[in-house]
């Protein structure tokens, strides 16, 4: 083998290792941030029945939402980004497909802007007063 060949495998071999150590770290600091921003044991369901409009809602932080789409039905929303208006926001518009809201596909509007919906979680109406009295 010629020498320029060898020197080519060399370096495919080291792009090949830093490649598959910087995949792993990664890997496990993006297990450490999942764990760090866990949410507690709630059902994650991946759309919510929505007729009209939610019937209530209440802040729990800059990026979670507590959506009541009826008197008897509260959900967590958590939002793909941080809206900082939201806490501000006197009315919020949600988007939905047919008579239903699904998660990594619909937003919620504050002030004009689209923030997609990250993921829903049913949640229990003693659950969805304590996250709002907490907040």
């Amino acid at each position: 083998m010629s020498r320029s060949i060898i020197g080519k495998l060399v370096v495919l071999g080291a792009v090949a290792s830093l490649t598959a150590v910087s995949a792993a770290s990664f890997a496990r600091s993006a297990s450490a941030t999942a764990a760090d921003t866990a949410v507690p044991a709630f059902e994650q369901v991946e759309s919510i029945p929505m007729l009209t409009r939610p019937h209530s809602w209440q802040v729990v932080d800059d990026d979670t939402v507590v959506v009541w789409a009826t008197a008897f039905d509260p959900y967590l929303i958590e939002l793909a980004f941080k809206s900082y208006d939201l806490k501000f926001a006197e009315v919020i518009g949600i988007t939905q497909v047919g008579s239903r809201v699904y998660a990594k596909f619909d937003a919620v509007k504050v002030r004009g802007f689209r923030y997609p919906i990250d993921s829903i979680y049913k949640i229990s109406r003693e659950e969805a007063r304590n996250l709002v009295r907490g907040s």
